[in-house]
């Protein structure tokens, strides 16, 4: 009998977990605080991040935690390792707290300024069973280290513009270290269901589609892409985004008819917003004497606008940004993150707007999107040009084409074939930085060699920069070319 009774608890012991389901990060995990990295900026890049950090985990992804905050990936991610750092760096578990609120600039400006930030995971109040902490909305944390989509000198330019209502301190003043031109990622334009239907059903009528391609018909719930997906051009996106241009969403000139093309962008200091600024408005890149040749992107006037709102998910709302009907006439949506902007394409696809509340503004959207987020329902990519950021062209034979339909095209699930070809030019290359005194130094360098090497990690949407590794021998990783870091500057193929 009492043996019966030991052999019960042993199997009791056996089965239960080694730590508790619910507490802090060192309690669940054993990471202490001093393990624990805070790094703001780019949701564009939120689930790349991620994996880098994952890679860099002794004993691989068998021991790596991904975690979210407050339910949702919208305000951040908490990557956490059970071991140690490959670089010698940390000896014993380790975290790394990704914050995604604002996007890009609070990963620029704050780290800069070592100015503190709130809303960043609650590291004392984490769920190793649901794999979430809770959002914290009140302690200030002064990030350890940053990471944009775009380069720093874009930030500053924008704030001279006035695309960027905040003032940006030199870093060569506070002895920032900034990592650029190592690796990049490509963006898209991302259109409701809705909307895709409608252009392509145009693009047809047109006969800039075919009526079929290969084995299937171009109509509407064909989001394959490659033949049948329709296509946007520079300027006609720039009109969509263009601060003086309300004339030309409403004009039926992507859709063929008279519904509103509603958008769904992202605040102003987020790196996605920036690109776009960039690419589409030459802002701020175009803000020379005596050119002058930029201009300023549709916003949100919080401040004067009597139909404009602030919506906040800790306040109950379905996201958070800043958003405008105009009395009825347009949405336009600022998301804080790349969650948001994509929910807002998604919401308006069932005629609904950000808050997920029915109105009459139609299904149509469009918004930029960073190229690391694969379609999903509601949203897809279009082509850029002609050129398509998930498919590529291939000879249209059995022995070439064999996704089942032979039609020239086969998906690029990737995301970053055409644009390490130079054929898909939207793709700024990001930016790292953090104080020279950082004790973290080790770390933050091992994350930045690993998102520069195309052997280590093989990223959706990421592309390596040319210089250190080349196309030949990486065709799918390493782009031909580089910017060397200034997405101001011209891409320039040396392959």
């Amino acid at each position: 009998m009492k043996l019966n009774q030991i052999a019960l608890a042993v199997a009791a012991l056996a089965a239960a977990p080694a730590f508790a389901a619910t507490g802090s990060l060192q309690a669940l995990y054993g990471v202490t605080p001093a393990n624990t990295v805070y790094v703001s900026g780019a949701s564009a890049l939120s689930g790349s991040f991620a994996n880098v950090v994952g890679a860099n985990c002794f004993n691989g992804s068998t021991n790596v935690k991904s975690l979210t905050i407050g339910g949702s990936t919208s305000d951040g991610r908490v990557t956490v390792c059970t071991t140690k750092s490959t670089d010698g760096q940390f000896s014993g578990p380790f975290a790394v707290v990704k914050r995604d609120t604002n996007g890009s600039f609070d990963g620029v400006g704050p780290v800069i300024d070592q100015s503190g930030l709130t809303k960043w995971a609650d590291v004392n109040n984490c769920d190793s069973t649901t794999l979430n902490c809770a959002l914290d909305s009140t302690t200030v944390r002064v990030p350890h280290a940053g990471l944009t989509d775009v380069d720093t000198n874009v930030w500053v330019g924008m704030a001279n513009t006035g695309a960027l209502s905040i003032p940006v301190t030199n870093p060569a003043t506070t002895g920032t270290v900034l990592n650029g031109g190592f690796a990049g990622q490509g963006f898209g334009v991302m259109v409701s269901e809705s909307l895709y239907n409608a252009m392509m059903a145009k693009q047809v009528a047109e006969g800039r589609l075919p009526v079929s391609a290969g084995s299937a018909s171009c109509v509407a719930g064909n989001f394959t892409p490659g033949a049948c997906q329709p296509s946007i051009s520079k300027e006609e996106y720039a009109a969509i985004v263009d601060g003086g241009n309300f004339a030309y969403v409403a004009n039926g000139a992507l859709s063929g008819d008279t519904n509103v093309i509603n958008l769904c962008r992202r605040v102003e200091t987020s790196g996605t917003q920036a690109s776009s600024n960039v690419y589409f408005l030459n802002n701020s890149c175009g803000n020379a004497s005596p050119t002058g040749g930029f201009k300023p992107p549709k916003t949100v006037d919080l401040a004067n606008s009597p139909t404009a709102v602030a919506f906040n998910t800790s306040s109950g709302n379905a996201v958070t940004g800043n958003y405008d009907d105009f009395g009825g006439a347009f949405g336009l949506f600022e998301g804080s993150g790349t969650g948001d902007a994509r929910n807002c394409v998604i919401r308006r696809n069932s005629g609904k707007n950000p808050n997920n509340v029915a109105d009459a503004l139609g299904t149509y959207a469009a918004g930029w999107i960073s190229l690391e987020n694969a379609p999903a329902a509601g949203w897809k990519l279009v082509k850029l040009d002609g050129v398509s950021p998930n498919a590529v062209q291939v000879k249209a034979t059995a022995a070439t084409d064999t996704d089942g339909n032979v039609d020239g095209w086969m998906a690029d699930t990737n995301q970053r074939t055409n644009v390490v070809k130079g054929y898909y030019d939207a793709a700024p290359e990001l930016e790292m930085l953090w104080p020279s005194t950082t004790p973290y130094g080790t770390f933050l360098t091992s994350l930045k060699n690993t998102f520069a090497n195309p052997a280590l990690v093989s990223l959706r949407g990421v592309f390596q920069a040319n210089g250190v590794f080349t196309h030949a021998g990486n065709e799918t990783k390493v782009h031909k070319g580089t910017r060397n870091g200034n997405f101001c500057a011209p891409q320039a193929l040396a392959e």
